[in-house]
């Protein structure tokens, strides 16, 4: 005994040494954090393919603008140039090289609308010079290709009807003559010298008419000639010698051409084609209008035939109209003429806003600057090198009514944030879930002791995320979310071990008994549940997105040390307390009773009206799941959900009154030949979210082209810009045989997030599904168990999810952002298996023990009860820690999935779970249940 004791002495201290090492480097691991994703992005893909190709031949620029908002003084007392030179004055205290500021005063939006106004009245102007010339495009366009189709259709029509004739007639001359040969054969030269050419040529012409019956007037023009032609030669009754010797069918053939010529005087039998047209030209038809009528071919191409007509109106068609000729050409539908005016319109808009550009503060007059002081911002644009950025925002900010605003100054307001929020946070998650374990069981040194080891394990875990991010960066949501994991599933495990331990005492067991019950009956859940957790959580680490490798390596080390923590270590402090460990109630804890009546009745209600229940949840999961694809508006863009700080404040008055100025830079990258490169920059230039391109660099055969976007780089629509640029290098890459790249800000944005969607949707999603059906099917010996499991799992995140964008969309007008699915289903899917693993397991043995399918479960929701809702209360406390942060990210993320846990715990398990299990019977245990086996399989 005294061995064992020191055995588990040694364990113990052993952990601790381990523990206190990694703790003394947690301190330091909010230092090497990052704050930007693109930092972290696989090395193949295409952003970081054409970020390494600028940097190289361009160069990477050590600079950052910051645009810094000036509010002026709205009554007066202070005028512009005081704030102007407050701001002056803080630049030149810091000690940053070739730093630079350069003061821009904004107009009112009075500026742009007296620039619309122009650029609309200008518009009208063209538009209604040209709709006259539109109209007349029309009309000419469509009597013409009128024209063309119905001389198309006479022209074919008229060569297809004499070279069917003439076809005709001469098969009707073939079939003659042959008829004529074997007449010979068979007539002539068996009666020969008593018969006649006459009679020969009588007796052919009944027999083609009674084989045949058609062209019988030709035929009968064709013998009578040829006969008289024969007679004049060779007489009469010629020998059958001569006959034979005469070539008849040549005769025939000859006037075969002689009878068509007389037909279609001056035709050549070899050319219908140029008979026909010569006949049209003849006609007086227009000779280049026939050309485009024969051109089309006999199907009438109406495509060809818009082409051709572009062709022939292009010198005499003004260049605004030209784009539209071949949408003019051969359409009957006038609408066609609305619809290109109103398109006429918008491309006019755009020209005239491409060639004029909006107002820049950079070129107003001096007499509009003067008009619009009044009640308006003051733009500053400070160059300086990115390392100071910081220095001058935390200088600048002590006035209330300035406003710095770039993308560096957002992520580090962000980092000020998070580093903040995870004080109060991991405190106040310590509070609510001693707070909840001491109430839960009833004890206060199993709570503290639970509570102590994993607050080790936690600082543990980030001196292990720490010493990785020496080698690696570190994205700043792993330690936000290592957290809750560890204290939720830690405490879960704490609890179901130290109740069931007192439940095992109360029954009258020995606390080695105790303890040995609790090791062989509790530990494997534990465990089983931890390795879906570690692995389902985990399966984030194959990813080829470094941010979310982070996020599921901070899940590995986290479940590792916790399940370290809560099934080697606590155990090894209970085998040492004893009942200790229970203090100050000791047994009497049972006076707190361990079965929950109202938890009892849920779920003999449940086994009792077992369709009823599920009829219920279907209804209810339908009704939510429409509300959920109905309402949700997703966002990728972090500034949407940060409170108003002051970078935040500045980027909207940036996007309400300096548009030109919340801008992010995208390249496009060509290899091969130069024409494609200008191709690629005309292309880019015409796009109306572009605000100027140009060409960077100029290789022997690589181009790099630089644009400005009208979208800050945080943006969502970033990522339609993105595709469209990516349309136009596709364009360009089929017309001129190059390779394009599209890289810059659109292009990280694009794949930092449809990218990994992709990837987690199409491939990680179902690898924790599969990670969590096939670990739970070797322990529960059943399939229908885990894909139960996860319909019922399924259930609480689509519920919480609604719920969530009913709060903060519905009530507080926030967009849901795009992680927030991703989080709850992944935490869900891992976690949520805590709850279902403990009551099955308990059902699984009061099943063993004797009780039917439903006393059984009864009894398991009976039992767990108290561990199930504790836990479930504790990962929700956990969680709803996070709403205290003040970063929106993090406040839905606490409500989605502390209202899942509560609804899983509450609702789903004692309701819904019983029900099902009802139903299925014996099929629980499918496909390991033998046929006539109605207990589950051992």
């Amino acid at each position: 005994m005294i061995s064992r004791k020191a055995l588990s002495i040694a364990v113990i201290v052993v952990w601790l040494m381990v523990m206190i090492y990694l703790t003394y480097y947690s301190i330091n691991v909010f230092n090497v954090l990052t704050y930007d994703e693109t930092q972290l992005m696989p090395s193949n893909i295409e952003p970081v393919t054409v970020s390494n190709l600028v940097n190289k031949y361009i160069g990477a620029s050590n600079e950052t603008t910051l645009v810094v908002v000036v509010k002026l003084s709205s009554n007066g007392t202070v005028s512009i140039r005081n704030r102007l030179n407050y701001v002056n004055r803080v630049i030149r205290e810091v000690d940053a090289p070739n730093i630079s500021v350069t003061s821009l005063l904004t107009a009112y939006n009075d500026v742009y609308m007296i620039y619309n106004e122009t650029i609309s009245n200008a518009t009208n102007e063209i538009i209604s010079n040209e709709t006259k010339d539109i109209w007349e495009l029309y009309w000419s366009l469509n009597n013409k290709c009128s024209l063309i189709i119905h001389l198309n259709r006479e022209y074919y029509s008229t060569v297809y009807d004499i070279s069917n004739e003439m076809g005709g007639k001469l098969n009707a001359t073939i079939n003659y003559a042959q008829l004529l040969y074997y007449e010979i054969e068979n007539y002539y030269l068996r009666n020969y010298p008593n018969t006649s050419l006459n009679t020969l040529f009588e007796l052919t012409t009944r027999e083609y008419e009674l084989k045949y019956g058609y062209y019988g007037k030709y035929i009968n023009e064709l013998a009578n000639e040829t006969l008289s032609q024969l007679i004049s030669v060779i007489g009469d009754d010629p020998s059958p010698y001569v006959l034979i010797t005469r070539n008849i069918t040549g005769i025939l053939l000859t006037n075969y051409e002689r009878i068509i010529q007389e037909e279609y005087p001056g035709i050549n039998i070899n050319n219908v084609t140029g008979y026909v047209y010569n006949q049209l030209i003849n006609d007086g038809i227009n000779e280049s209008t026939l050309k485009i009528a024969i051109l089309i071919g006999p199907s009438t191409n109406l495509n060809l035939l818009r082409f051709l007509l572009i062709q022939e109106y292009l010198n005499d068609t003004s260049p605004i109209l030209m784009p539209y000729i071949y949408q003019l050409a051969c359409n009957n539908n006038t609408s066609i003429v609305y619809s290109i005016i109103n398109e006429l319109r918008y491309s006019i808009m755009n020209a005239l806003m491409q060639e004029y550009p909006p107002p820049s503060i950079l070129n107003l007059p001096n007499n509009l600057t003067q008009r619009f002081l009044n009640g308006t911002y003051t733009v500053v644009f400070i160059i300086l090198p990115g390392n100071y950025e910081d220095e001058v925002y935390d200088l600048l900010t002590h006035k209330n009514w300035i406003y710095p605003v770039s993308t560096g100054v957002i992520l580090y307001e962000l980092e000020k944030m998070v580093t903040s929020d995870v004080n109060i946070i991991d405190k106040s998650t310590a509070i609510l879930v001693f707070a909840t374990m001491t109430t839960m069981l009833g004890t206060l040194i199993g709570p503290v002791i639970s509570l102590t080891i994993l607050g080790l394990t936690y600082l543990a875990s980030l001196g292990l995320l720490h010493n990785w991010a020496i080698q690696f960066k570190l994205y700043y949501l792993t330690v936000y979310m290592i957290a809750p994991i560890i204290f939720g599933i830690g405490v879960d495990y704490s609890m179901l071990m130290l109740s069931r331990y007192l439940e095992e005492r109360i029954k009258g067991y020995s606390k080695d008994g105790a303890l040995s019950i609790v090791l062989s009956r509790v530990r494997p859940t534990v465990l089983t549940s931890a390795s879906v957790v570690g692995l389902g959580l985990g399966s984030f680490a194959i990813s080829r997105y470094g941010y979310i490798q982070d996020i599921g390596i901070g899940f590995i080390i986290a479940v590792a040390l916790t399940i370290m923590a809560t099934a080697i270590i606590l155990p090894e402090i209970m085998r040492l307390l004893g009942d200790s460990v229970l203090w100050p109630m000791g047994l009497r804890a049972k006076s707190i009773e361990l079965r929950t009546a109202f938890l009892s009745r849920m779920a003999k209600l449940a086994v009792n009206k077992p369709k009823t229940i599920l009829s219920i949840f279907l209804v209810v999961t339908i009704l939510a799941l429409t509300y959920l694809l109905l309402n949700i508006n997703i966002t990728t863009d972090p500034v949407q959900v940060m409170p108003n700080t002051p970078a935040k404040t500045g980027l909207s008055i940036l996007i309400n009154y300096f548009r030109n100025y919340d801008y992010s830079t995208a390249y496009l990258v060509v290899y091969g030949n130069k024409t494609a490169a200008l191709a690629l920059l005309n292309e880019t230039r015409n796009q109306s979210y572009v605000i100027n391109a140009a060409l960077s660099y100029n290789g022997s055969n690589l181009y790099i082209i630089t644009a400005t976007v009208n979208q800050q780089s945080l943006s969502d629509k970033l990522i339609p810009i993105y595709i469209s640029l990516k349309s136009i290098a596709n364009e360009v890459s089929r017309e001129y045989g190059v390779k394009v790249l599209v890289g810059g800000s659109p292009s990280y944005k694009y794949y930092f997030v449809l990218g990994f969607e992709r990837e987690y949707y199409g491939f990680i999603l179902y690898i924790m599904i599969i990670i969590n059906v096939v670990i739970l099917t070797i322990y529960m010996r059943s399939v229908m168990i885990p894909l139960r499991l996860v319909a019922t799992v399924l259930m609480s995140i689509t519920w919480s999810l609604a719920l969530t964008i009913f709060v903060f969309q519905g009530l507080m007008g926030i967009k849901t952002y795009w992680l927030l699915p991703v989080i709850l289903i992944s935490l869900l899917l891992s976690v949520g298996t805590d709850y279902d693993l403990f009551i099955i397991s308990r059902f699984r043995e009061e099943v063993i023990n004797g009780y039917n399918d439903k006393d059984a479960i009864v009894r398991a929701v009976e039992f767990t009860g108290p561990v199930v809702t504790g836990a479930a209360l504790v990962l929700a406390m956990a969680f709803a820690s996070l709403a205290l942060s003040s970063i929106y990210i993090l406040k839905q993320v606490a409500l989605a999935v502390a209202s899942s846990v509560i609804i899983d715990s509450f609702v789903v398990r004692p309701l819904l779970v019983p029900a099902i299990i009802v139903l299925l019977g014996r099929w629980n245990w499918w496909p390991f249940i033998r046929k006539n086996q109605s207990t589950i399989p051992l």
